[in-house]
Formats: structure tokens, C-alpha cells, sequence
């Protein structure tokens, strides 16, 4: 019955045409086609989804043996990363791994992460790179979104603000000592005080405001010569996805890491 019904109300000129021309089976088809294609019953979260999840289509997904062929070309470079349990915002074990094996092969002199929370991943960066200096930037840790009065752009993820515990686990290690980390909104600092690194992870707020900013900050730091990579490219955050794709629309070719959520692209 309610296949019948779907057949009905999905009925139309197109879908009538294409059966009096084919017959009586096309013309069944054309018209459950012609209603799934209208998707008459979508409410507005899931066709914001759907939005969300044709932009991320569009932009190509690569592996990250690919990516290693044409950074690493013969050279051989191996890399250290701590196994340990998962907890809620930290880096999943295959981005982690992704974003190491690029960031070892092209052993940059200068790092700079936008959101450290925990500091594993931070704390990767530096040893894997010990001749680095490891630049990571997060928000105070007393700070408060109802005290700013003076920036409208949108923050997410407070779960995770919340609870930080900002570089806990590079604190009074030995690899801190090549690690920088630097306090403040990233929509009102100067990046100037984040060196010259040439190697980028976006990880911060992952509004489409804050996604655009810190990504134009860092180009601009480094006139456009650099690495990037953006965390959370996924469904769930749309702001990260019409970032991109958006950048992509420049002519910047941003790919997807397969079975990752990282975006990446070398200026």
C-alpha cells in the first residue's frame, strides 16, 4: 500500500511521459523515482545533512599512500606515536597516523596547531620532530564564553572547552622544551607570534567563521608555501565542509584522507 501511494504522489508529466513511451514497468519506476527524488516528507535537519553531505562529495578522497608517494619520493622516514585509550576530543588513532606519516616525510622546521586541547597530539608532533619547534595555540584556561562581549564569532564544541586540561600531556616532559604554546582566541591574536612554520594542523573552533579565519591567517603566514591540514571534515561539521569546498573553489586542490576526517592540501 504504501509503495502504491509513493507511486501515486510521485506521478508527474516526466515520470508519465517515460511510461507511455517504455510501458507500464518504466512507468512504475518514473514515478517512485520522481517521489524519492523530491523527497517530500525530509524534514530540516536531514536535509541540511544531505547538503552538507553532497559538498563533501565533491571533494576527492585520496589515500594516504598516495599522498606519501609524492612527499617521500625515495627516501625512507619512520615515525613514534604512544598507543593509549581514546577519549572524547582527542585525535583517532588513523588521523593521528595519517597526519604523522606526512608531517615526519616532510619534516618541517616550524609547527603550528590551532587547538591543543590534551596536547596528544601536540605532544606526537614534538617527538616525531625533535629538532622542531612545535607552535600550539588554545584558549585560556579560565575562559569563559559569557565574558566576550567583544567577538560575535561562533564557538562550538564547550563539551570539550569545558574540560580541557590544556597540553596535559607534554607538561613537564622532556619534549616541552620544543614546545610553544601560545593562549588567546585566535579571531583577535596577532599570528606573527606563531614563527614561520610552514606545516599547519587546524583544529580549533570548526564554525565556518573561525574555520575561514585561522586558515587565511595561517596562507598568510606563510605566503601561501605551506602544508595544511584540517581536522573534522566530516558530516558533522558543516562550517569545516563549506570552508573547503569554498577554498576548493579557488583552484586549490583540498582532498580528503581516506578513513579519516583530515582534509589536506600543500601550497
Amino acid at each position: 500500500m504504501r509503495k502504491t501511494l509513493k507511486f501515486i504522489a510521485g506521478l508527474n508529466l516526466a515520470s508519465i511521459i517515460h511510461g507511455v513511451r517504455l510501458g507500464l514497468c518504466e512507468l512504475i519506476y518514473a514515478g517512485l523515482a520522481s517521489f524519492s527524488a523530491a523527497y517530500p516528507f525530509e524534514n530540516q535537519a536531514s536535509l541540511e545533512r544531505r547538503k552538507v553531505r553532497a559538498k563533501l562529495d565533491l571533494i576527492p578522497c585520496v589515500s594516504i599512500g598516495d599522498v606519501l608517494d609524492r612527499v617521500l619520493f625515495e627516501k625512507r622516514n619512520s615515525l613514534r606515536l604512544e598507543l593509549i585509550r581514546y577519549e572524547d576530543g582527542k585525535l583517532p588513532i588513523h588521523d593521528a597516523l595519517a597526519l604523522l606519516a606526512v608531517l615526519v616525510a616532510e619534516s618541517p622546521k616550524e609547527v603550528l596547531e590551532i587547538g591543543t586541547f590534551m596536547g596528544h597530539t601536540t605532544k606526537a608532533m614534538a617527538d616525531n620532530l625533535p629538532n622542531a619547534v612545535i607552535h600550539t595555540v588554545d584558549l585560556p584556561p579560565d575562559f569563559s564564553e559569557i565574558e566576550q562581549p567583544d567577538n560575535n564569532m561562533p564557538k562550538d564544541d564547550f563539551h570539550l572547552i569545558h574540560r580541557r586540561v590544556v597540553g596535559r600531556e607534554f607538561k613537564g616532559k622532556e619534549v616541552e622544551l620544543h614546545i610553544k604554546q601560545h593562549f588567546g582566541d585566535t579571531a583577535k591574536m596577532n599570528f606573527q607570534e606563531f614563527g614561520k612554520p610552514t606545516f599547519f594542523f587546524i583544529d580549533g573552533s570548526h564554525t565556518y567563521e573561525y574555520c575561514k579565519q585561522d586558515s587565511e591567517n595561517c596562507y598568510a603566514l606563510c605566503d601561501g608555501a605551506g602544508t595544511f591540514f584540517w581536522h573534522d571534515c566530516d558530516e558533522g561539521h558543516p562550517g569545516v565542509v563549506q570552508f573547503i569546498s569554498e577554498w576548493r573553489a579557488t583552484g586549490r586542490n583540498i582532498c580528503r584522507i581516506a578513513g579519516t576526517s583530515l582534509a589536506y592540501w600543500k601550497g
